[in-house]
């Protein structure tokens, strides 16, 4: 198992979830500006709800990778002290 890798995978996974909690957070707090065309995002809300949750459980899922290569990476420690 290439620690390394499952982290950085794990990591990225978590940076890109955050990025799109992020913009759909943006979207649901522009949704009702249709006022001014730079404040209205285009998207239904209820969209916007549902892909926060996706991105809530993306962002889950890649804290349990990293979670488990630490895990791993205990284990090795203490197998080679």
């Amino acid at each position: 198992m290439n620690v390394t890798s499952a982290l950085s995978t794990g990591v990225l996974g978590i940076n890109r979830g955050l990025d799109g909690v992020q913009k759909a957070a943006s979207d649901i707090a522009g949704s009702g500006k249709t006022n001014t065309p730079e404040e209205a995002t285009g998207r239904d809300m209820n969209e916007s709800i549902a892909e926060l949750a996706v991105e809530k459980n993306a962002v889950a899922a890649s804290t349990k990778v990293v979670q488990s290569v630490d895990g791993n990476l205990g284990t090795l420690i203490d197998v080679r002290a």
